[in-house]
């Protein structure tokens, strides 16, 4: 019960923020890529597009050495492209805090150009020259046959064994890495995801609208019910625990804590019977289940966020930086 209170509670915190933070948006700008092969252009087939996409979201998980993005556009939306992709990059951010290792493919069907955007954290590992041969080799001899699901092969699995042969490897992001910068992303994105539900509720007809407003009714009064209990417990918490100081010293379990007492009670044989008298009493007298009770708490939120939303690609971007590093090719058009 306390689980679900805690989850229900780290969504309501993401709802409640949406509706008080206010993020500026660079106008004209798509939104952030909705699967890491994000094909608004009909490209590829859909299959292929939603196989290669959980191929690229385990890659890079389990390489950690770059988060890639593969964006299909009809066109470029405005601009030069270079112009274009830098501020969507930079835009969307992707990656993650503190490694920089975001790597971006741009296609423009129409234009039939390329673009590479690079991390911060991986201009080193794939330069210029790197870079402008993983496209030249891979991908555009094949786009120019017309052979687009082919071309994205061939530059994943040599995107892979440049990473994996480079000195990055050595030093890949760890497996937590960023987990508060993630739980906080998902925070800081709660406008947007908000904005796209209104969306699509808008876009609903009457009685859609009418069920989803009974239903957000019913989950926020469950969601009050959840804040309510877990503010009470991490307020008892902070409260024990500014009061600790005091308490250690007026104790009067410690005062009259005896040595052989001591080590009777948390001898291993005894200990295994029942928990020691001194640290029952202690824990009462330290209100100590009201600290360890507000961490767990806190820790469930944001266990919570993180489990709800590690898979999440609408959260994919918002950690990483860019800088304008990256090459852009274009292909030749394929013969009839």
């Amino acid at each position: 019960m306390f689980v679900i209170l805690v989850g229900s509670l780290g969504v309501f915190l993401i709802v409640l923020m949406a509706s008080f933070w206010q993020r500026p948006i660079l106008a004209p700008m798509l939104a952030a890529p909705s699967h890491y092969l994000d094909d608004q252009a009909g490209l590829v087939s859909p299959a292929f597009a939603a196989a290669k996409s959980q191929y690229i979201e385990h890659l890079s998980r389990t390489m950690k050495i770059a988060q890639l993005n593969i964006v299909i556009l009809p066109r470029v939306p405005g601009g030069s492209v270079d112009d274009f992709t830098i501020r969507a990059a930079t835009a969307w951010k992707l990656g993650a805090a503190g490694v920089d290792n975001g790597l971006v493919l741009f296609v423009f069907r129409d234009e039939r150009v390329l673009r590479l955007e690079v991390g911060y954290g991986l201009e080193a590992v794939l330069p210029d020259v790197v870079a402008n041969r993983l496209l030249s080799e891979q991908i555009v001899p094949a786009f120019s046959q017309g052979h687009y699901e082919a071309g994205i092969e061939d530059f994943l699995a040599a995107l892979n064994q440049t990473l994996e042969a480079s000195k990055a490897a050595a030093n890949r992001a760890a497996p937590s890495a960023a987990m508060l910068a993630f739980v906080w992303n998902v925070i800081r994105n709660a406008p947007r995801m908000a904005a796209q539900t209104l969306g699509i509720l808008r876009a609903a007809d009457p009685r859609t609208r009418i069920i989803a407003a009974l239903s957000a009714g019913l989950v926020m009064a469950l969601l009050a019910r959840a804040l309510i209990a877990a503010i009470t417990g991490i307020l008892a918490g902070v409260v024990a625990l500014l009061q600790l100081p005091s308490r250690l010293m007026a104790s009067p379990t410690l005062s009259s804590l005896d040595r052989a007492v001591f080590r009777e009670q948390f001898a291993i044989k005894n200990c295994f019977i029942r928990p020691p008298p001194v640290m029952v009493s202690l824990v009462q007298e330290l209100h100590l289940s009201d600290i360890l009770n507000a961490l767990y708490i806190l820790i469930g939120l944001a266990a919570a966020i993180a489990l709800v939303f590690v898979n999440s690609s609408i959260l994919i971007g918002g950690l990483g930086h860019f800088g304008g590093a990256g090459v852009t090719l274009g292909w030749a058009a394929s013969l009839p």
